[in-house]
């Protein structure tokens, strides 16, 4: 078996993987393709929002999302918000997740970002413990659907 390369997301994987990978946290590979592409279009416009995936044998595996945001608080400092780690579920348990959690954590840290923070279900807190993440806060949620 081969290491991944982690290496931010091109639009060509949306139909390599990416999207079938997400489908391991919520159904997404049914989305139209020229939707996939105008969210792609938005996302890689936009030079604080990055998509980092973890490809294997030329096929995307595993991807995670990292948000910088500029604050006025801290002398306008950044930021990071990681969302949507996923690993499609026939290469979970390879340390893919923590590859491209470390990927995206050293990228927060060469922004310049001075904390990078997560929200995450009890049962994966260990994983992300383990990376050195520590429970802060609660999360709260508001749901407008």
């Amino acid at each position: 078996m081969t290491d991944p390369v982690i290496r931010k997301i091109r639009k060509e994987d949306l139909e390599n993987g990416f999207l079938t990978t997400l489908d391991s946290l919520r159904k997404t590979s049914d989305i139209d393709k020229n939707k996939a592409e105008e969210i792609f279009e938005k996302i890689n416009s936009n030079p604080d929002y990055l998509i980092a995936i973890a490809e294997m044998d030329g096929k995307v595996v595993g991807s995670t999302t990292l948000l910088i945001e500029q604050k006025f608080i801290h002398k306008g400092g950044l930021v990071g918000h990681i969302e949507d780690v996923v690993v499609d579920k026939n290469f979970q348990g390879q340390k893919i997740g923590e590859k491209i959690m470390k990927y995206l954590l050293e990228t927060a840290k060469n922004e310049g970002c001075y904390k990078t923070i997560l929200d995450c279900a009890d049962d994966v807190k260990p994983f992300y413990e383990k990376l050195g993440f520590k429970q802060v806060a609660n999360e709260l949620r508001f749901d407008h659907v």
